[in-house]
């Protein structure tokens, strides 16, 4: 979700930039810090058995990653990338002196060399993604994966999913972490905002777990469906994914750019 691409001023924003200028500005998805923090506690705790030691992780639309730091102690180098100017901006303040966590912008992420990445973390990400764009985000995705590397892509949401599930996740996560009442007034104002006008006009992409490994397959990766999600919505659902092997027939086919223009 490339939010600095070329275009005439007067250009209405496309559906992914709409999304990336919803993040960029102050929002209720999260109730307060302690619902921020129990979000990222869960995503870390659920994708530590998926780290490779000594490996290099690219966290692929990570939002404010408050598990980074230890993330980072389990693996060699991770790299984080979000589509929102703000959020990188907050990395880079927190991160800067961390050598083993490195911000990317677009440019830095275009810059990664082929197989170099040996975990690609996407959580919650494909949802704000438009479809049509998928099938070449897939292929990139796949070149930068290391031979023997995986992506992790969770918190894909089905097709027909009632946002009355995500409400209830929300306010289950509140009772549980003690911040139910912070909850309800954030459901309250999200209601109010926006939120609802820019997912409709941009789009929310849903998918079943077959066009998901479909889609995979089509990418040249090799997914399963893992069997609970990762994060605290349970209702949604996990994939890992490898590069499958190579056939005498794929070495004739052309490989993808790697360009995020």
């Amino acid at each position: 979700m490339d939010s600095a691409r070329t275009a005439s001023p007067t250009a209405p924003p496309s559906t992914a930039d709409r999304w990336v200028e919803f993040w960029n500005r102050p929002h209720s998805i999260y109730a307060n810090r302690r619902h921020l923090e129990a979000h990222f506690a869960r995503i870390g705790q659920d994708v530590a058995e998926h780290l490779p030691s000594d490996g290099t992780v690219l966290d692929f639309g990570c939002g404010d990653a408050l598990a980074a730091d230890a993330m980072a102690e389990r693996c060699g180098s991770l790299l984080l990338f979000d589509a929102s100017p703000a959020v990188r901006a907050r990395l880079t303040g927190r991160f800067s002196g961390n050598p083993r966590v490195r911000v990317l912008d677009e440019r830095g992420l275009a810059a990664l060399p082929p197989g170099s990445v040996d975990l690609l973390l996407v959580v919650s990400v494909l949802q704000y993604i438009p479809e049509a764009d998928l099938p070449t985000l897939l292929e990139r995705w796949r070149k930068l994966l290391s031979p023997g590397g995986r992506a992790l892509i969770a918190d894909v949401v089905d097709p027909g999913t009632p946002m009355l599930a995500d409400v209830a996740s929300q306010l289950r996560m509140g009772w549980e972490h003690g911040f139910l009442t912070a909850s309800l007034v954030a459901l309250l104002r999200l209601t109010l905002s926006d939120y609802r006008q820019v997912r409709r006009e941009a789009g929310f992409a849903t998918y079943t777990p077959d066009e998901v490994l479909e889609r995979l397959e089509k990418a040249g990766l090799r997914g399963i469906r893992l069997p609970r999600n990762i994060g605290p919505t349970p209702h949604r659902r996990s994939f890992i994914a490898h590069p499958r092997t190579r056939t005498p027939q794929d070495a004739e086919e052309p490989a993808p750019a790697l360009n995020v223009q």
